[in-house]
């Protein structure tokens, strides 16, 4: 904790510099004017004088204009100064964002910068007017000697990039003789074309500032800073830490306690803070959930009871009146009627063996469930076994993937809903086969047991008897849930969904 305290101390002012940092590049960026008219107006003047000397000469000076375009450095732009950083003051060089391309009056490509744009194969010949997207215009323009600088260049998209064309001219007087080329007289100066510089925009200038400069000079302003607030960040969050890491741990240790059903410990914690609000809170959710637990116990209790009386009077008080109605009639026939005493002493005992079975089965799910060192899938297959050895109802028995230890409440209150679901099948489905299937999955149990009995209609068999909702009410005391799906004629299908508890770490 002592750790978070200090990171999100640091972090936060290191958020607040990168902020500052973002400010001061959007400054910079806006105190560049690079609109196209600046561009054309900054490069005529730079370029111009310097091209003009080899492209005079007659023939022009190739070799030498690429020799000297191999050093040259080109133009820099520098921003507003900042005086809050000591007069900070950033620059970048014209060629860091732009392409320039050189060209005769002949439109004879002479070379290039940087030198990697184009191939040798290009060097040395005539480029056509649409060798560059949005070329064509200012090219045009150039080779007309215009001066306009709206007609020099062109915004290419997409990304809104710059190409232009600037001419470079040659001042001679008037009566040099004939040229081939555009002239325009001025005075008694002759203006002749000898060639083009043509430039491109590559990049959106942000990419070029000095990065470096720039941090150094804000690292070292807010380096003390940072290491100031990390100082008090450790110091706060080691003294916080402490008293809150006991605090939590009471919580925690009472939060155990819960989870194993003892609601009976508190937590003792006095403060006023938002931690002693949720421990009081907890508290009191600790004592609603002993009562609710004492009250679902009563209820589960009276349920059972309710079901058992149910059980009791719809199967085995039923087939004990019919057995009584046989011997009496019996009775009667006795003297009478031997042979037909006979088959009702017969039928008698046939309902008083369905009627110690049944009792037998009660017995069964009253008795308690011994789980604990079998595990849940053994005690389900000696429980199953035993079914079938009793009933006259095939029954199938599946695991699927690998059997995980489940909480000891989860399984008997699983084991239970097995039971009732046969003890139905038994004596409503009137099936002849069944099928329990226990799929162990990476997150989950589910339990599905289905019959091919006669099945029901869901809805209107609540109430009569047959155990749904208290099936569904042990499901959901341990977290899961149970589904049951029957119709008329196509059996019933029930199906626990149970979660596995998440690991206490």
């Amino acid at each position: 904790m002592t750790l978070s305290y200090t990171i999100v101390t640091i972090s936060a002012l290191l958020v607040v510099e990168l902020i500052v940092m973002i400010i001061l590049m959007s400054y910079f960026v806006l105190s560049i004017d690079l609109t196209p008219e600046t561009l054309v107006a900054n490069l005529r003047e730079e370029w111009t004088p310097m091209m003009q000397h080899f492209f005079s000469s007659e023939p022009p000076d190739v070799d030498g204009a690429r020799k000297y375009l191999e050093d040259v450095q080109g133009t820099v732009i520098r921003t507003r100064p900042l005086l809050v950083f000591g007069s900070l003051q950033l620059e970048m060089r014209v060629k860091d964002f732009l392409h320039f391309y050189y060209l005769l009056n002949d439109r004879t490509l002479v070379y290039a910068i940087p030198s990697g744009i184009v191939s040798e194969e290009d060097l040395g010949k005539k480029i056509p007017y649409d060798y560059l997207p949005g070329l064509d215009r200012p090219l045009r323009a150039a080779l007309q000697g215009e001066e306009d600088q709206n007609l020099l260049y062109e915004i290419v998209e997409p990304g809104h990039r710059i190409i232009g064309a600037i001419p470079v001219f040659r001042f001679e007087p008037t009566d040099v003789g004939y040229v081939t080329v555009p002239v325009e007289s001025l005075l008694d100066i002759e203006r002749n074309l000898v060639g083009i510089v043509v430039f491109t925009t590559k990049h959106f200038p942000w990419q070029f500032l000095p990065l470096g400069q720039l941090i150094l000079y804000i690292g070292r302003s807010l380096l003390i800073i940072t290491l100031f607030a990390g100082l008090i960040g450790s110091v706060f969050g080691l003294w916080t830490a402490k008293g809150l890491t006991r605090r939590l741990t009471h919580v925690s240790q009472a939060a155990h306690d819960w989870a194993r059903g003892d609601f009976s410990v508190s937590i003792r914690d006095t403060s006023k803070d938002e931690i002693g609000k949720l421990t009081s809170d907890l508290n009191l959710m600790a004592k609603q959930l002993e009562n609710l637990m004492d009250r679902r116990q009563e209820l589960t209790i009276l349920e059972e009871r309710n079901r058992l009386a149910r059980d009791l009077h719809d199967s085995v008080k039923q087939q004990a009146f019919a057995a009584s109605a046989q011997l009496a009639a019996a009775r009667v026939h006795m003297n009478a009627h031997p042979e037909k005493a006979y088959e009702q002493l017969k039928e008698a005992e046939l309902l008083i063996e369905k009627v110690r079975q049944e009792l037998t089965d009660l017995i069964l799910e009253l008795r308690p469930v011994e789980i604990k060192g079998k595990g849940l899938v053994v005690a389900a297959e000696n429980f199953i076994s035993d079914w079938r050895r009793r009933n006259e109802i095939s029954i199938e028995f599946d695991v699927w993937g690998e059997e995980h230890i489940l909480p000891l409440d989860a399984q008997k209150s699983i084991f239970r809903i097995l039971q009732e679901a046969l003890a139905n099948v038994l004596w409503h489905s009137q099936a002849k086969l069944v099928r329990v299937s226990f799929d162990f999955r990476s997150y989950i149990l589910v339990v599905i047991i289905e019959d091919d009995g006669k099945g029901f209609v869901v809805e209107q068999r609540r109430g009569e008897g047959m155990g749904l909702d208290f099936m569904k009410e042990r499901a959901a005391l341990i977290g899961g849930e149970l589904i049951i799906s029957s119709f008329p004629g196509r059996g019933t299908s029930i199906v626990l969904r149970y979660p596995y508890p998440v690991a206490e770490i």
